[in-house]
């Protein structure tokens, strides 16, 4: 019995051994064949999640070039972005434009849109996209149908494709598109289209006999907010603007003789040279193949070849580090500054239907006009039938400059603690005015006050019917600081300073935030000539700096300084140290290398802020429109996440 007992419980052992080891192979058998099925999901859910972003890194493509033809008016924007919103005809901006807010205010809300009325929708983006010669019409309308088809457009259809070994099916998908949400319009008059980019995402089933055997799901990119910027981008986004790189003077092609890009030229902004090959364009100076000045900001101009001063001619890429084009259209300068003189009296985008002259009479009221025109004084707040300046603030609504009729002897710049002051001298009379909190001011005529302004919005502007100082004084009698060592421009002050004649600059005009120091501060000037020269004539043998933006934009002017080829220089000479940009229509001329050393030399730099958006109130634009898209391919590192779900 013993021997029995002892055999059958050994068996027994060997049973539950034996059961045990198959029920392990088996189950191990099972998990190899399940991860091998995962693993044929998960690389057919990463293959198509690769093909995906291709697609959407083509769609990044087309956007980023969209280009807005030359010549397109205003209307023509405006039906386009009308389409957009599912409009028949064009969107209405809004008449007070100056004083929106700086989130823009919304003219739509876009809708979702099918068939036909989605193929109007997208026409803006459709048809200032060049189309691929292969493609035809129909195909092009579904790619951007396929575009923007938002969260749920499909990028690869469902495929169905049997697994490498057993029965079943793997099912792959590809979803994700973008979604325009808003069109919108703000303070500077540029309008954008706010879009949604939606992550891709890529799902594959395993299935066997009906019944789910793996699953897995990718996704690459995340909710980010994206936007389509139209706008006549202003002339103060370029460091140097020139269209014509010659000196004043007379010869055989009515021009002064040519000036040069020298070796230690650094030019760190964006650089546009209007002039072809007609003794108007740019030359360009090097001792040695690796020299020659150099555009670290992309350089355009209209001249197709490439002249040097020298027999040495370094490879393009050598001098121009950030990108070049040649042969491009001609960039036109403004005509005059009627957009600036009906800003500084408060007249708003549309109230103005007759002439300038006409409007500025309204505006300022019967008491400011004399035999028929605007009597020399200085204007800062709506007019009425007998007393000027008596409206409530500056301008119409609280919207408005300054405004002088006639010439300034002297115009400074300066600080009241944190906030501006601007002080204005007209023929023997002190005009000053002081902002005393974020919306008040008060004005002063010598040292009375004749006017106090609460709730009231300065606009920045402040225009000059006439010349601003001589150019018989050297540093004083024009556009100035205070004269000390403190900044003349207040942290939060933005101002352009107008003229319809000469303007000469006279002293430091310097920033309270610097660029360098603080590259998100807002404060900014520009200074802009209608008809006369931007001249500096600062003290005798002493550097001055200035922060802004300066243009001149009538045939024949441009910056430069007063007897920059006699006045004395010493050695070395004194410095123009400016940070901001020139743009000229004709150059005038900064000093002369001795000996004998005239005039100043120059340091140039580039306020980069220039470049991010910020613009001086009102300066003049270009008479283009530019779109500016900021879509970013989804497979670049940054932009790229990567989320399985089992």
């Amino acid at each position: 019995m013993t021997t029995i007992v002892t055999v059958l419980g050994g068996c027994l052992v060997i049973a539950v051994v034996l059961s045990m080891t198959a029920t392990v192979t088996l189950n191990s058998q099972r998990n190899t064949n399940d991860n091998r099925l995962g693993l044929e999901a998960q690389y057919a859910a990463e293959s198509a999640l690769a093909r995906a972003q291709a697609q959407a890194d083509l769609y990044a493509e087309s956007l980023n070039s969209i280009v807005i033809p030359q010549g397109t008016q205003q209307s023509s924007i405006l039906n386009q972005l009308g389409a957009v919103c599912g409009l028949a005809s064009a969107v209405t901006l809004p008449l007070n434009i100056f004083n929106l807010p700086v989130a823009g205010q919304k003219l739509c809300d876009v809708p979702v849109l099918t068939g036909s009325a989605l193929d109007n929708q997208l026409a803006f983006f459709r048809n200032n996209v060049a189309k691929p010669a292969s493609m035809s019409d129909d195909a092009w309308k579904t790619y951007w149908r396929n575009m923007f088809g938002g969260k749920d457009a499909v990028l690869l259809a469902k495929t169905t494709a049997a697994p490498t070994t057993a029965t079943g099916t793997l099912e792959t998908e590809v979803k994700g598109g973008l979604t325009m949400t808003e069109v919108r319009v703000y303070p500077d008059n540029t309008m954008r289209v706010l879009i949604t980019s939606n992550p891709v995402v890529s799902s594959t089933t395993l299935k066997s006999g009906g019944k789910v055997i793996a699953q897995r799901t990718y996704s690459a990119g995340s909710v980010q907010s994206r936007e389509i910027k139209v706008s006549q981008p202003p002339f103060s986004e370029y460091q140097y603007f020139v269209n014509r790189r010659t000196l004043p003077g007379t010869t055989a092609t009515g021009n002064g003789s040519r000036l040069v890009f020298w070796d230690e030229d650094t030019f760190e902004g964006r650089v546009h040279a209007n002039g072809a090959f007609d003794k108007t364009a740019p030359l360009f100076y090097a001792t040695t193949a690796t020299k020659g000045p150099r555009f670290l900001g992309k350089y355009t101009s209209t001249s197709s070849p490439l002249e040097y001063a020298t027999a040495t001619k370094p490879t393009p890429s050598t001098m121009f580090k950030g990108g070049f084009q040649l042969g491009v259209p001609a960039v036109a300068l403004p005509s005059n500054a009627n957009d600036q003189r009906l800003a500084a009296a408060g007249v708003q985008a549309g109230q103005c239907t007759t002439t300038t002259d006409a409007c500025l009479k309204e505006k300022f009221g019967a008491a400011s006009v004399t035999n028929g025109i605007i009597k020399n004084g200085v204007y800062f707040s709506s007019g009425t039938a007998t007393a000027s300046n008596t409206g409530s603030g500056f301008g119409s609504n609280g919207t408005g400059g300054i405004y002088v009729k006639g010439n300034v002897d002297d115009l400074k710049l300066s600080k009241n603690g944190e906030f501006q002051r601007i002080e204005i001298v007209q023929a023997g009379k002190t005009t000053t005015f002081e902002q005393t909190g974020p919306t008040s001011w008060r004005v002063k005529e010598g040292s009375t006050v004749i006017k106090t302004m609460t709730n009231s919005t300065f606009n920045g502007m402040v225009f000059v019917d006439g010349a601003i100082g001589d150019q018989n004084t050297m540093g004083s009698n024009g556009l100035r600081g205070d004269g000390a060592d403190t900044p003349d421009i207040a942290a939060k002050s933005q101002l352009t300073v107008a003229a319809s004649g000469n303007i000469f600059i006279k002293d430091n005009l310097t920033y309270t935030d610097n660029a360098k120091d603080k590259p998100n501060s807002s404060n900014v000037l520009g200074v802009y000539s209608e008809g006369g020269n931007i001249k500096v004539n600062g003290p005798a043998n002493r550097d001055i700096t200035i922060d802004g933006t300066l243009m001149a934009s009538a045939t024949g002017k441009g910056f430069g300084t007063v007897d920059y080829n006699t006045r004395t220089g010493g050695t070395p000479p004194p410095k123009i140290n400016l940070t901001g940009g020139i743009i000229e229509e004709q150059s005038q001329g900064v000093g002369v290398v001795g000996p004998p050393n005239t005039g100043y030399s120059r340091n140039f730099k580039w306020d980069d802020r220039l470049a991010k958006g910020l613009t001086p109130p009102f300066f003049p634009t270009q008479g283009h429109y530019e779109a500016t898209p900021n879509f970013t391919k989804l497979s670049d590192p940054q932009n790229f996440r990567a989320e399985q779900q089992q």
